[in-house]
């Protein structure tokens, strides 16, 4: 080639990666990945966002763990941890940098087991067993209610607290089962079977405190599943912590996020007035996760979108707005808090002025008759008739000597 020539085509830098984006964007080859390696360079920005690079022998990776993501996520990536990270490839025009958004992280070496619990969890949902349709409802006043969890820990002694204080006349039938470790799936059936021979049973409480994913392994165990899809009775469970929903959760008819919620929901209180309200507050705490579950799927169908199609700059602000209308809501929600409290006591206060009681505590009384009722007209009186006097610490009976009308 001669030195003279000039080059036949000469490229913009920004046109070079501009390409080179939207060649990364208009596939699917970098939309769905789990990549793993090593954590290095861990930091977090003062709004949340949590920067870090993931590197093997070969190479490293840029990434990205946005705040509203990372306060759904429980593992926070750390220098030295080796993690698998899900998310998309972006290419930023400015600086011409690759990065990994990253929407879950896991421990490295769960990739197997994930993989392995999700085409369990989509074989028994094809089968039905997490179907709606076939859970029952919690027995509104039970009386006989079995309790399959350890006989060592703190969950039995709370879940035997929480019922005698809520209803005391409650009969408890224990079954102890072994919950973690080799065997542990095995004694769970045995428990759940053994109570299935008891008449008169009306629900079952199956429970578990809170541990790493290996400890909730047996609740994830595909008889154990079974066990409870085939079990005659409804089945409420308590396993773990909040966040963590197991295959066993999915197949009771009820799942409660914690052992001691779910005593609180088998158990209603004694009080009438408490049953109308625990039943109010479920059928609105239900309806609520609904349209919070429907509006969270939305909101993600939507962010993937956007994630997908925005530049990352745009994306930005749309976070942070949201992030300002939350402050926003909670500080209304503050606010009214308090007015609605002032409120509920002032309306006390003067349903207390109103009561007649009150008006006996400033030296009046109230005349009542042999049968109790009150009589508030002489003309209903009778000389020599014997009536009692109500007064503010009691009542005191007489007898009618003389009638005085006025006017």
């Amino acid at each position: 080639m001669s030195t003279s020539s000039a080059p036949s085509r000469i490229l913009r830098v920004g046109q070079v990666v501009t390409r080179l984006a939207a060649h990364i964007q208009s596939g699917d080859e970098f939309k769905d990945l789990w990549i793993e390696g090593e954590v290095v360079q861990a930091r977090s920005s003062p709004v949340g966002h949590v920067y870090f690079t993931l590197r093997d022998n070969v190479g490293q990776l840029q990434c990205v763990l946005f705040a509203m993501k990372a306060a759904q996520i429980a593992l926070t990536p750390r220098d030295g941890n080796k993690v698998l990270a899900h998310g998309y490839i972006e290419l930023y025009t400015k600086d011409g940098r690759c990065q990994l958004q990253v929407d879950d992280l896991r421990p490295a070496g769960a990739g197997d087991a994930y993989l392995r619990l999700e085409a369990l969890k989509r074989r028994l949902t094809a089968e039905g067993l997490f179907a709606v349709e076939r859970k029952r409802p919690l027995p509104p006043a039970p009386r006989r209610i079995g309790i399959v969890t350890s006989p060592i820990g703190a969950v039995w002694h709370d879940i035997q607290q929480i019922i005698a204080r809520r209803d005391a006349r409650m009969e408890l039938i224990f079954a102890p089962a072994q919950v973690q470790g080799v065997g542990a799936v095995e004694s769970l059936i045995a428990a759940l079977d053994g109570l299935a021979q008891i008449r008169d049973l009306d629900v079952v409480i199956l429970a578990r405190g809170g541990g790493a994913a290996e400890d909730l392994a047996p609740f994830n165990d595909e008889a154990l599943v079974r066990a409870l899809a085939r079990f005659p009775r409804p089945v409420c469970s308590g396993v773990g912590h909040e966040t963590d929903v197991t295959l066993a959760d999915l197949a009771a008819d009820v799942r409660a996020p914690t052992p001691s919620a779910a005593a609180e929901l088998v158990v209603p209180d004694s009080s009438a007035s408490q049953q109308r309200a625990n039943r109010a507050w479920r059928r609105v705490a239900g309806r609520v996760r609904e349209r919070i579950e429907e509006r969270r799927r939305r909101l993600e169908t939507a962010r993937r979108m956007i994630d997908r199609r925005a530049p990352a700059m745009r994306l930005a602000v749309r976070r942070q707005r949201i992030d300002d209308a939350r402050r926003v809501l909670d500080r209304a929600i503050a606010r009214a808090v308090p007015l609605r409290r002032q409120r509920a006591v002032s309306a006390q206060r003067r349903l207390a002025a109103l009561s007649p009681l009150a008006v006996l505590g400033r030296g009046y009384a109230i005349v009542e008759g042999a049968n109790g009722h009150i009589r508030a007209s002489v003309a209903t009186l009778e000389a020599g008739e014997r009536v009692r006097i109500r007064m503010r610490d009691g009542r005191a009976g007489a007898v009618v000597e003389t009638l005085e009308r006025n006017g």
